[in-house]
């Protein structure tokens, strides 16, 4: 298990690697994240958005300074401009904008709840 954490459809949260473990989920990346997935592909449960709502409340308090962001903003620009644009993701998880679901005060996406809105 290369994650943190996992996230089930029930919002269950199973712990993978510890904390103080590298994980094995970004390339580049491991040695200084935390991760963190939850279980489908770009739509979830609303007890999964509650889920990753509550561990990302209780991760960025324990280390404010962190970065939040979903495997594909970790992706290289690749054409240098800034912006790293869907032609660049090496992955697309976690399936929605990870910093439009913060600047909404992490409530579920419209479009991406599973069997919802």
């Amino acid at each position: 298990m290369g994650y943190h954490f996992v996230l089930d459809t029930d919002g269950s949260k199973s712990t993978g690697r510890g904390l103080d473990e590298v994980g094995a989920h970004v390339s580049g990346f491991n040695a200084n994240s935390i991760g963190v997935c939850m279980v489908g592909t770009d739509q979830f449960t609303l007890l999964q958005w509650q889920a990753l709502t509550s561990l990302i409340k209780a991760l960025a308090a324990k280390y404010p300074a962190a970065r939040i962001v979903g495997h594909r903003d970790l992706s290289p620009d690749k054409n240098h401009d800034g912006i790293i644009e869907p032609t660049e993701w090496l992955k697309t998880c976690p399936g929605f904008n990870v910093a439009e679901w913060l600047k909404g005060g992490m409530k579920p996406l419209s479009g991406k709840i599973l069997g919802g809105v």
